[in-house]
């Protein structure tokens, strides 16, 4: 049955009572259009192929009408992502009820943190609608050791499993560590749980692309310029490498984030270009063409992931691939098998890990290709859409 769409007249499963049962509306609840849309047009193709009718609560950035063009309709809505105010996230949580009460939905899925908690606040003393909760990594929160950053992981994971207790609720999460987290040392029942392959991958686009095998060797980075990726912790790397006589290109690709309190300045990255460290690119369009031109994924990053996509996209292409112990990356990348797993917050390990594979092309081409075979094994655009409807189809008695 997955994969079929669920007219209103389509006989369905019976709900308490044996009443008849209607095919959905669902609200999904992100806080960008372009977070959406690198990452979830999988969840939103599942929902439209399950749904009467799909709803996106975002904030605009002028993208809206590619969600639209999935099949969903669109609610401008301002998350306030970077915002820590209580008294705001209040407001935030009274304008979310506001759109839950108009739009009348028979599931929310909140998507990623901010989301979680704001859905908690708006839907606090309400029975319905359903919920779930999908948990994309704590962000930020994960690694924040500060007394007010540790008072906020508190304070919203606390809320993620408020909403968790409620009688129709599912949560999907990226990684264990993240099941652990959110379900309360194994309170929430496991057959309400789905472990999602990240957002998926389609593997046919991201096809397996041959060694570029450049002299020196290139390694790339694909992500936000933000300090919790481990930007610098990258530069501090190549520059051990540099005083060591190894040649190795870092080329980074990704936008400066200017809405997150981590964002690398564009004058740090212009200064680490002066000296040679790295290429910057800023953003780019067509992700498969970092791969066709670097030799090495590499992510540094400190933590707070679910499970990276520029991680998936580049084993889907056949790199090897160079990540920190942490959550997601060690859930998907196995030490001497798909690439190399360093401790974070470690330039000299991630220094070593990156000269063993700039020496070794043998090496990078059999990796890489594991790392293909792991995407296959579960980590797809389908396997992710097909979770996601077996889900729903239960969490809502169809």
């Amino acid at each position: 049955m997955t994969g079929e769409r669920i007219d209103s007249d389509e006989p369905a499963a019976r709900a308490a009572g044996d009443s008849p049962q209607r095919a959905p509306k669902i609200m999904v609840c992100v806080t960008e259009d372009w977070f959406a849309l690198s990452h979830f047009k999988p969840l939103v193709r599942a929902f439209v192929r399950i749904a009467r009718e799909v709803v996106v609560v975002t904030r605009s950035s002028g993208r809206m009408h590619e969600l639209e063009a999935l099949g969903a309709r669109t609610v401008d809505f301002d998350y306030l992502r970077s915002n820590a105010n209580p008294l705001k996230g209040w407001q935030v949580a009274r304008n979310l009820r506001h759109v839950i009460d108009a739009e009348a939905p028979d599931a929310v899925h909140l998507v990623s943190l901010k989301p979680i908690v704001t859905g908690a606040l708006a839907l606090s003393g309400r029975a319905s609608p359903a919920v779930a909760v999908h948990l994309t990594g704590l962000g930020l929160l994960a690694i924040a050791q500060s007394p007010r950053q540790n008072a906020l992981r508190f304070a919203a994971v606390r809320a993620m499993r408020r909403l968790l207790r409620r009688e129709h609720a599912w949560l999907f999460v990226e990684n264990e560590d993240d099941l652990a987290i959110a379900d309360d040392g194994g309170k929430f029942p496991r057959d309400r749980v789905t472990i999602l392959g990240g957002a998926g991958v389609d593997i046919a686009h991201f096809d397996a692309a041959p060694p570029p095998d450049n002299l020196p060797p290139a390694a790339a980075y694909v992500g936000r310029m933000i300090y919790s990726k481990g930007v610098d912790t990258l530069v501090a790397a190549i520059r051990l490498l540099r005083a060591r006589g190894i040649a190795l290109h870092l080329d980074l690709y990704g936008k400066i984030d200017t809405g997150n309190p981590e964002a690398v300045t564009e004058r740090e990255i212009c200064s680490w270009e002066s000296e040679g460290l790295v290429r910057w690119h800023g953003h780019v369009a067509d992700v498969r063409s970092v791969w066709r031109g670097a030799d090495i994924f590499v992510m540094a990053t400190r933590g707070g992931e679910g499970m990276p996509r520029s991680m998936l996209e580049a084993a889907a292409c056949s790199r090897p691939l160079v990540v920190t112990d942490v959550p997601g990356c060690r859930h998907f990348v196995t030490d001497g098998r798909e690439g190399l797993v360093v401790p974070p917050d470690d330039p000299e390990a991630l220094a070593r890990a990156l000269a063993k594979l700039a020496a070794d092309p043998a090496l990078r081409q059999s990796m890489g290709a594991a790392a293909r075979a792991h995407v296959a094994s579960g980590f797809t655009e389908a396997d992710v859409e097909a979770a996601l409807i077996a889900a729903f189809r239960t969490l809502l008695g169809r």
